[in-house]
């Protein structure tokens, strides 16, 4: 489970139990409100809106390059025409081609006998 920017909650347990450790329980505290404070003034800072902002357009590119170039309708269509050919296939309405090889002949196509 994530919980805060790809932190999960077992890291977020390593990082007090290390916290502990290193700074014991009174200074902990202290340091704990210290980078709060810190991560506040940075999560409300200028800097950190124009880094958000400039990451969502990022991730916007390979949509908005989809849709100029209409590809996803493209691909839609392939991808319909392929089911559509494989489920044909599937149910018998059309069939593989059988090749047979016959000495140093080239390989000629034959139909699969009908049921």
């Amino acid at each position: 489970m994530q919980i805060f920017g790809g932190i999960g909650v077992s890291e977020i347990i390593f990082i007090l139990i290390l916290m502990v450790i290193i700074l014991g329980p009174k200074k902990m505290v202290e340091g704990a409100r210290d980078l709060g404070k810190t991560i506040r003034k940075i999560t409300r800072s200028q800097f950190w809106k124009d880094v958000k902002q400039t990451s969502r357009e990022i991730r916007d590119i390979p949509r908005k390059i989809m849709d100029e170039t209409e590809i996803e309708d493209d691909m839609k269509e392939i991808n319909r025409a392929l089911n559509s050919d494989f489920n044909d296939m599937i149910s018998g309405r059309t069939h593989m081609p059988v090749f047979k090889s016959q000495g140093n002949q080239t390989d000629k196509h034959e139909e699969p006998p009908q049921s």
